[in-house]
């Protein structure tokens, strides 16, 4: 099951209990391997100023730099029952209310003297009728006559546990599923306290006082209903100083075939780095407690601390890895929106670019305009030198050509060409007459002619016959800023023969 690597990975900091004295160990876990951050043996706490040993303790933490961290404390197993219960498949809160209907079955207190915790040994698994459930007990006075003495020196705890929870974890750091069946017997210098596991019963623990090691492990295994056919693995731990009073090599040899001897390092997790003071056989117990510290997630999880007096790992140790990890998540967002985002800024940039020589074009469009609005107005100027002649030119010539039976009353002369209005003896010919001239074409009658007593009333409209010199020069244009010339009207005569007259 790779996904319980994720839970061997922290750090942590353990303390047992160990007579008179406290073994602490540290340690930082990783998926694969650990590795012991330092030792320290803190003697005669129990006589000594708790202020005194609380500095030494809060030094040691201090010079591996994790004073963040709230230690894990193992309790005597004199001063702790450890029972099992058997019952069916439950969720954890009605599995708590199930132990709690037992409680008084296991312990001889009342029921508001002891602090209690539970935790179901393994997964419930599909058709398991029953589940064995692991219960801590101890005394009130005693834990919190613990918890005073911790918190007057200092030292923060975030749990009390037992032996044979931290052995559980232990185990647990290293193996997925531990060889079952095995048995650790811990020798200290007031008897021997054992934790075992085996295929018929998944948990042993006791303390056993003036009783010899030989008679202690065969109890175990009797206990833990051992078969000659699968032999317990069995590791000697806890044993230095003259601790005990025998050999374990020949008492191991002692046993049968029941049991078979390993070492430490066989059963339960090596370190991958160590400090000089840690020796894995003698330190077996409190390195299990900091393994249970720093990967709590593998073992029980039963704390007999009450929750008012836990104390939680300062949340700054959390601070690089949510830095690493928002930065790695960060990486992830961005790497792929990285191509989206150059695209967006090329395109800005060729937005800009554009816009820039939009700017540019349109200056030059004004500029163009601006020449053709002064080239035309150049243009009007010239046509403007030489339009009185040109006008004069048509007055001479319809003088000269039109008969001396017809005269005009009106004569209004345009850009486009001429309209006059007048009377005639006969005033048909007039527009071959008004056609045949070098100025004028495309004569016709505006009106119907009227008959008069001296003749007939005309009104006749013509175009200007440009010249090819006249081509070149064009008509005046008012969008140029110019106004044309204005038309030349001839003044009413004062009489009919006196304007036919001044016409001729």
């Amino acid at each position: 099951m790779r996904w319980k690597h994720i839970l061997r990975w922290g750090a942590g900091c353990g303390i047992e209990l160990r007579g008179t004295d406290l073994r602490v160990v540290a340690v930082k876990s990783r998926p694969g391997s650990f590795k012991v951050l330092g030792r320290i043996e803190i003697a005669d706490f129990r006589s000594r100023p708790a202020s005194e040993w609380g500095a030494e303790y809060a030094a040691f933490l201090t010079g591996l730099k994790l004073s963040h961290l709230a230690a894990t404390v193992s309790l005597p197993r004199s001063e702790i029952m450890v029972r099992q219960l058997r019952l069916p498949p439950l969720n954890r809160k009605e599995l708590g209310a199930a132990v709690g209907y037992q409680l008084e079955t296991l312990h001889p207190y009342d029921a508001d003297q002891v602090y209690t915790a539970f935790a179901p040994l393994g997964e419930n698994a599909e058709g398991v009728t029953q589940v064995q459930v692991a219960v801590l007990i101890a005394q009130k006075a005693i834990v919190e006559g613990y918890a005073d003495l911790f918190e007057s020196a200092g030292v923060a705890v975030a749990s009390f546990t037992a032996g044979a929870a931290a052995f559980y974890t232990g185990v647990r750091v290293r193996w997925d599923s531990p060889p079952i069946p095995f048995l650790i017997a811990d020798f200290q210098r007031t008897g021997i306290e054992i934790y075992g596991e085996g295929k018929n019963r998944p948990l042993f623990s006791g303390a056993f006082e003036s009783q010899s090691p030989e008679r202690v492990l065969r109890l175990a295994g009797a206990d833990l209903r051992l078969q000659e056919s699968e032999p317990a693995s069995v590791v000697f731990c806890g044993a230095d100083g003259g601790e005990v009073d025998s050999d374990p090599l020949p008492l191991a040899r002692d046993l049968g075939d029941a049991f078979s001897l390993c070492s430490a390092a066989e059963l339960l997790p090596s370190p991958a780095a160590a400090v000089p003071q840690f020796d894995e056989g003698r330190d077996a117990a409190a390195l299990a407690v900091a393994l249970e510290s720093a990967c709590p997630r593998l073992g029980w999880r039963a704390n007999l601390l009450p929750s008012a007096r836990r104390k939680r790992n300062s949340h700054w140790m959390y601070a690089p890895t949510a830095v690493l990890v928002a930065a790695l998540i960060l990486l992830l967002f961005a790497y792929p929106l990285r191509r989206v985002m150059q695209d967006r800024g090329y395109l800005r940039t060729l937005e800009a670019e554009t816009a820039r020589l939009e700017q540019d074009v349109k200056r030059a469009a004004a500029a163009k305009s601006q020449r053709r609005e002064t080239a035309a107005r150049i243009e009007v100027l010239k046509s403007l030198r030489g339009r009185s002649e040109a006008d004069l030119r048509i007055v001479s010539e319809l003088s000269q050509q039109l008969p001396d039976t017809a005269w005009l009353s009106h004569l209004e002369i345009r850009d486009q060409g001429v309209e006059m209005y007048g009377e005639a003896g006969a005033a048909a010919p007039l527009l071959a007459t008004v056609n045949g001239t070098r100025t004028l074409e495309n004569a016709a009658f505006m009106t119907s002619l009227v008959k008069t007593d001296n003749g007939e009333r005309f009104q006749i409209a013509a175009q200007r016959s440009l010249t090819t010199a006249e081509r070149d020069v064009p008509a005046a244009d008012s969008a140029a800023g110019l106004r044309a010339p204005s038309p030349v009207v001839a003044e009413p005569a004062p009489s009919t023969a006196a304007a036919a007259e001044e016409v001729r």
